[in-house]
Order: structure tokens, then C-alpha cells, then sequence
């Protein structure tokens, strides 16, 4: 299983570890954001972690920057050449906001879309003393995993659904990516899929799907995460639905840790508008198969690619594995960044579409 890839040590010497490796490698640090208080409230500049558990979380950001982050913002400037404008649409994405816009960097809106529903942000004024110290040993437990992955697994997203007394929820996540990578968070709210307009409005009800309006450097972003099931099953009962994805589909796309969805036979209605639309998709092994990505244009292949991860099918991709046997310009790719860790199985593609 993905835990393989964890180091079987305790939190004080993964602390440590990180530490050191930030401390030695003398790398320039984003300046954190800020969490703004809502009207009438007093909120703390960082509202999720304090104390010891906030240097900690501080000493996995650093060491997940090293190791990953910074290596990708240097690569993504260099190969992606992202001009900064407009939308950027990132499907199966749970709270990973930060390697959308570390790859994606100036967007001026990200779309990410993925099953778990976002939650309310958690609030620790309003936890009783043993609520939020469970709180946030479970944040910091998982945000230290995500700092050795890069990614937050599933099973751990959804059996944070069912967890009341230390639930923490996507928006919490994204708001703490968010502060992270230097932004301020200056708003958040839920949003719902107006029948009207076809677009995600704010909404009173639930907190299914959310909006956080950013700003970095003078500049308003938007993030808006959406929970919808993107199987055949779901998408062909609803149409407004269809129709809001579609116009998502034409922007730039990511795809990282997607479980090779798009390559089954029930994923085919989004998968059909992503071949056809996408201006641009940055992958990994698990995003669309390399049949249909070779469909949008000439692909850049990064890395090397041999088979999955072992939790998948051996057979899944032998298209792609072809291709990286016999391509003559294969380019390096000098960041984990998905399922695969080693440096002679992690892949990443980029396609972009051919003008006709």
C-alpha cells in the first residue's frame, strides 16, 4: 500500500529531519498569509495549528518545499510556460490545492472537483480543550504524511467524514495550502450550482462545495472547490452538470493521483470532454490514457514510466509505457511527484492542443 512510501518513524525525528534539511539547504521561504477574521470576529493570523503542533506543520512545509514544491515551481516555469490568465481546472484533485498552483502559478481561478464534500472550516474558539487538541494532532498527522507523499490519500479523506470529534475537513485544508503558499484568505463561503446562471454561486445552505477569494501580491484569486461524483453514472442524469464541466474543460487541466479513473470505461463523459476541449493537460500516469492523450497533440514525456504503482493493475497504461520506450526525448523530471517516488518511475506528461 501507499504507506510503504512513509518512513516508519516517529514525529520528532521526521521534525527533526525536516529541520535540518530546510536549515542546510538555505532555500527562500514564501512569506505565509494571512487568515482574515470575518466581520466581528477576532482570528488568529494562522487559525488551525498553535504552538508546538505549528512548528511542526512549519518544519513539514519546509521540508515538503525542498523535496517537491520548489523543485516544481523551478520545472513549471521552465516546461509549462503557464502565461497566467484565466482558469485552470483540476479534476479528482481532493484538497490539493498547492500543486495546482505551484504548476499553475498567477492563475487568476482555480477549479478543483472531487468527491468529499468541503466542510466547514474548523474553528478552534469553538472546540472544547480536548476537541481541538485531538483536532490537531490529526491535521498534524496528515499534514506530515502529505510531506513525505505530496499527496492526502482517499481513505484518509473519507474516514475524515465520519470522524466528529477530530474532523477536519477539505476547506480547512485548502485554506492552510492556501496561507502556506502566501496568500490571503480574505473570504470563505459555500457555493452551489445555480440553475439560472449554470455557474457556482454563494449559497446559505450546506457547505458542500466552497469558494475561498484569495489575494497574492495585490492580485484576486478564486479558488472554488466543488464535490461532485464524476462517473458516467452521475453525469449522464444530470445535465446542468455536463454542461457547467464541459465549460471547465477548455481551460488548462491537471490531473495528478487520479487512480487511472479516466482510463476506465465509466469515466467516459468526462473523459471525452477533456480530449476534446483542453487547451493544455499536465499529467501523471493516472490521468488519461495515453491513447486518448496523444489525441490533443504532440506529447512531452518527462521522467519514466514502466507500469503503476503496484495498487493498480500492472496493464493500465501500456500505451504510455510503449511510448517511453521508444521516444528518443524523453526529459528528466527532478521531483517526486505522484504514486511513483523513485526517479526512474515518477512521469509526468504535458500535451497541449494542436492548433487546427
Amino acid at each position: 500500500m501507499l504507506m510503504r512510501y512513509m518512513l516508519n518513524i516517529s514525529a520528532k525525528v521526521l521534525l527533526a529531519a525536516a529541520v535540518f534539511s530546510f536549515s542546510a539547504s538555505g532555500i527562500a521561504q514564501e512569506k505565509p498569509g494571512r487568515y482574515l477574521p470575518q466581520a466581528g470576529q477576532t482570528t488568529p493570523v494562522f487559525p488551525f495549528l498553535q504552538g508546538a503542533n505549528k512548528e511542526q506543520a512549519d518544519a513539514a512545509w519546509h521540508f515538503y518545499q525542498k523535496n517537491m514544491g520548489q523543485p516544481m515551481s523551478k520545472w513549471s516555469k521552465a516546461e509549462i510556460h503557464f502565461g497566467g490568465k484565466g482558469a485552470v481546472f483540476y479534476p479528482f484533485s481532493g484538497p490539493d490545492f498547492v500543486t495546482v498552483s505551484q504548476l499553475y502559478p498567477h492563475a487568476d481561478r482555480y477549479v478543483m472537483v472531487a468527491m468529499q464534500q468541503a466542510g466547514e472550516p474548523a474553528s478552534l474558539a469553538k472546540m472544547s480543550a480536548a476537541r481541538a487538541q485531538s483536532f490537531q494532532t490529526k491535521f498534524l498527522r496528515e499534514w506530515m504524511k502529505f510531506s513525505r507523499l505530496g499527496f492526502f490519500r482517499t481513505d484518509d479523506l473519507n474516514q475524515d467524514l465520519t470522524d466528529q470529534q477530530a474532523k477536519i475537513g477539505v476547506t480547512t485544508i485548502l485554506i492552510t495550502f492556501a496561507l502556506y503558499s502566501g496568500y490571503d484568505v480574505n473570504e470563505v463561503y459555500p457555493i452551489a450550482l445555480d440553475s439560472q446562471s449554470g455557474q457556482y454561486v454563494k449559497t446559505e445552505g450546506g457547505w458542500k462545495s466552497v469558494r475561498l477569494m484569495l489575494s497574492k501580491d495585490g492580485k484576486p484569486v478564486t479558488l472554488d472547490y466543488v464535490s461532485v461524483n464524476l462517473s458516467d453514472s452521475y453525469l449522464n442524469q444530470d445535465a446542468a452538470m455536463r454542461t457547467w464541466l464541459d465549460q471547465q474543460s477548455h481551460h488548462p487541466i491537471l490531473l495528478k493521483a487520479a487512480s487511472h479513473l479516466l482510463q476506465e470505461s465509466y469515466f467516459s463523459v468526462l473523459r471525452d470532454m477533456l480530449v476534446a476541449n483542453a487547451t493544455m493537460v499536465v499529467q501523471d500516469e493516472t490521468g488519461l490514457n495515453y491513447t486518448e492523450l496523444s489525441k490533443i497533440g504532440t506529447v512531452d514525456l518527462y521522467g519514466g514510466f514502466l507500469y503503476p504503482h503496484e495498487l493498480f493493475n500492472r496493464k493500465k497504461q501500456e500505451s504510455l509505457a510503449r511510448a517511453y520506450k521508444e521516444s528518443k526525448n524523453v526529459k528528466p523530471l527532478p521531483f517526486a511527484f505522484s504514486y511513483n517516488k523513485t526517479s526512474e518511475r515518477r512521469s509526468l506528461q504535458i500535451v497541449r492542443k494542436t492548433s487546427n
